[in-house]
């Protein structure tokens, strides 16, 4: 189920202090494989202090979906651990702002 835009940005400003020096990586789908959604929500995590990996996985409607609805992803999976690889090293980078952060808010 897709989240309205307006409830995923409300979502995400109501959590500002949570995203701050985090990392993020995204997955989407549409019929361009959700890719204008994630350039916008890319500037709304900028704003927020998240770095936003390169790699994306981006479903397309039309050959990740049978029938436009059951989910059958054909070559998705290495898309998603290029991903996961990259949020993971990034998250690891900014350990030491986010406990730098914690340290002076003590």
């Amino acid at each position: 189920m897709a989240v309205p835009v307006g409830a995923l940005k409300n979502a995400i400003d109501f959590l500002y202090g949570e995203w701050v020096n985090k990392a993020a990586g995204f997955i989407a789908y549409g019929g361009a494989s959700g890719t204008r959604a994630l350039e916008n929500l890319r500037l709304v995590m900028g704003e927020l202090q998240v770095a936003t990996v390169r790699a994306q996985v981006g479903l397309s409607m039309f050959t990740d979906f049978e029938n436009f609805s059951v989910f059958k992803p054909a070559t998705q999976e290495k898309y998603v651990h290029v991903m996961l690889d990259q949020l993971s090293a990034w998250g690891g980078a900014l350990k030491t702002l986010r406990e730098k952060q914690a340290e002076s808010t003590m």
